[in-house]
Parts: C-alpha cells; structure tokens; sequence
C-alpha cells in the first residue's frame, strides 16, 4: 500500500491517491463467481486494487468518500442488472484511524444522504447492502482496526426487518444469491435473505 504525503517534517498531512499494491485473492471469490454468472461486477474506489481486477469487469475512480458516493449513484441511476462494490476510505483512513470523530460524523451524514437519494431509485428486483470490512471505533486508544461488531443493513423489497449475526463472507453468499438465483457451494458462507 502507498499512501502520499504532503507537508513540512512534523507536519505531514495524507493525500488522495492512495495505492494498495494488494497480492491475487487466496483462491476463487464471490465477484470471480458472479462474472462466471454473466453478472458484470463494477467497483468504486479502493476495490478494485484490493481484488487485483480479477473477478471485476470495470473500475471506477473514487479517491474520497464523496466521488465513491457520487460515482455509485450515477451507477444505480445508469445501470440495469449487476453489482456495484464500493469501497469508502475516507470513512477509515482519514477518520476512523486519525481519531476525527466529528469527521466521521459528517461522514456518516453525507453516507446517509446519498442513501436517502438512493432508496427511492431502487426497484424491486435490487439489493442494497451497507456494512464495513471491521471495527472502526475513534475513540478507541490506538490507530488499529477495533473489534467490535461491523454494521450490516440490507434493503430488499418484501422483507421485514431482521438481525443477522454472521461471518462477512455472508454479504458475498447473499448478494451471489439474489443476483443469480443459485449458490456458490464452492465458496464459503451462508446467505442471510
């Protein structure tokens, strides 16, 4: 990973334009699955350097949390079928690490907003799913990822409300589900809708 810098010794401040130099995924994952699928997969921000590409048909630019947000509702707007993966860094790594909580708040508020400009938009037939990939408490004494539960809110029409306490890779098995009908007993997780 590369994270720039601007500023005066003692005084560095970190820059857009981070980039993870991430090795190939362990083995098959649920975005390699969904383009087998025929599901075009398309990324925002950070995600596609974490998989490499592989499994992800286009990758959008999204250096702050406000263009990943922007350029995922433009998606939602323009697309008809397919998964948009979007990664928002800010809300980590200028945040979450940094101990900035009223900037976390207000990043929470612009997440919140877009969500607002979202749901009416969402047809029937879609999945949104909000959740991080771990704990991210600022007031916590350190600079390491927390290890507290992540949040996880899915919207589908039809469904009530409920609680869901499960691995991760219980996002990937769910939005395999509902984009191809099937399941991937190859790869690890269970479906929560």
């Amino acid at each position: 990973m590369a994270r720039p810098f601007a500023g005066t010794t003692g005084n560095f401040t970190r820059t857009d334009g981070r980039r993870d130099f991430s090795i190939p995924p362990p083995g098959r994952s649920y975005l390699e699955a969904l383009s087998s699928h025929g599901v075009d997969v398309h990324t925002v921000g950070k995600t596609g350097q974490l998989f490499r590409g592989i499994g992800i048909d286009v990758q959008h630019l999204g250096a702050t949390n406000r263009e990943a947000l922007s350029g995922t509702g433009a998606l939602i707007d323009s697309l008809h079928s397919g998964l948009v993966f979007t990664n928002l860094i800010e809300t980590d790594q200028v945040y979450g690490h940094r101990h900035d909580a009223p900037g976390f708040h207000d990043a929470l508020k612009e997440i919140d907003a877009s969500v607002a400009e979202w749901l009416p938009v969402l047809r029937p037939e879609d999945l949104l799913v909000l959740t991080a990939d771990h704990g991210c408490d600022v007031t916590a004494p350190h600079t390491d990822h927390t290890r507290e539960y992540a949040p996880l809110l899915a919207w589908f029409e039809g469904h009530a409300s409920k609680r869901h306490d499960g691995q991760l890779v219980d996002v990937g098995a769910s939005v395999f589900q509902w984009l191809t009908s099937s399941q991937a007993p190859e790869l690890l997780g269970e479906a929560f809708l």
